[in-house]
């Protein structure tokens, strides 16, 4: 087992969640500039939250992985690691709806405020 082999869950998993921190730091910018503007409830916002930063965690621990696994670095690990990762994150959105595409019939829209 090489050290990169060893190192490559833990660098992974610490991607994930700068991911997941990153990804949900903004959508709590903008879900809470939209519960400001009527557009959201708060238990919408809160969804949209919790969808965003489990999908950008996933996405950037899986142009990590792939990357790592492969051994590219440089200027075509940087390329690699984003077509992965945005390609991941597009899965995701089109799986998981959040913010785009959210309809009032999802399952995400199953919360009512009183």
């Amino acid at each position: 087992m090489t050290t990169t082999t060893r190192l490559l869950p833990i660098v992974t998993a610490s991607a994930a969640a700068t991911g997941a921190l990153v990804g949900g730091t903004v959508a709590a910018v903008r879900g809470t500039i939209a519960v400001k503007e009527g557009k959201m409830t708060s238990c919408e916002a809160a969804k949209a939250v919790a969808t965003e930063s489990a999908g950008t965690g996933l996405a950037t621990a899986a142009g990590v992985a792939v990357t790592g696994f492969m051994g590219i670095g440089g200027l075509a690990g940087l390329i690699g690691f984003t077509v992965i990762a945005t390609g991941a994150k597009i899965v995701w959105d089109k799986a998981i709806p959040s913010f785009a595409g959210a309809s009032k019939n999802s399952a995400l829209e199953c919360c009512t405020e009183k």
